[in-house]
């Protein structure tokens, strides 16, 4: 008997409609705002895993001011007498002395390492060229027991010894200074840093 309960009640068919579509340019703005929320995600993932530290410039030191810049030359602990050769760059000033007109270019200079500290020699080299002086060589003194700065100059370049005096002493204290080296060593000047 149930069958029958429904025969009574027409039937109609009624066609499904399509669902509605939203226009093209919803679609295209929807589509550019989750690429740009995308991208802005992945810009500030990228940007937290390679932050790098951008170095400030230094503004340069003059003589009058403390100057300490990093060694360049890598020596050994042990005292030698040999020396090598360094190429000496441009100077950041001028390398003629305002007071005395003594060119510091013209004054080759070897710079000895008397302390036994690592990088000595080369942090004073550096301070040197800095001033425009020629430092032909870098190495270890003879031994490591020298206090302070020990300048030597030739006879003929004595007028240099005040000048290097002067100059070294802004970041040194200045020990023994003398005009005796002898005419046939390979430089003009020898400063040994002590300790």
């Amino acid at each position: 008997m149930e069958e029958n309960q429904f025969q009574d009640i027409p039937q109609t068919f009624t066609p499904a409609r399509p669902p509605k579509r939203l226009p093209k340019k919803t679609v295209v703005l929807i589509v550019f705002v989750v690429l740009v929320i995308l991208a802005a995600i992945l810009f500030r993932l990228q940007g937290k895993g390679n932050k790098q530290s951008v170095p400030t410039p230094t503004p340069f030191a003059s003589p009058a001011e403390t100057f300490s810049p990093l060694p360049t030359v890598s020596e050994s602990p042990s005292p030698s007498p040999s020396s090598t050769p360094t190429p000496t760059p441009k100077p950041s000033i001028n390398p003629v002395d305002s007071a005395t007109g003594l060119d510091r270019s013209k004054l080759n200079v070897s710079v000895e390492n008397g302390s036994g500290t690592a990088g000595a020699a080369g942090k004073a080299a550096d301070y040197l060229k800095s001033l425009g002086y020629n430092v032909v060589s870098t190495g270890n003194a003879d031994n490591f027991n020298y206090t302070n700065i020990f300048i030597r100059v030739k006879a003929a370049d004595s007028d240099y010894l005040s000048l290097l005096e002067k100059d070294l002493g802004f970041n040194y204290t200045i020990g023994t200074t003398s005009a005796d080296l002898s005419d046939s060593a390979s430089e003009d000047a020898l400063v040994i840093i002590g300790q």
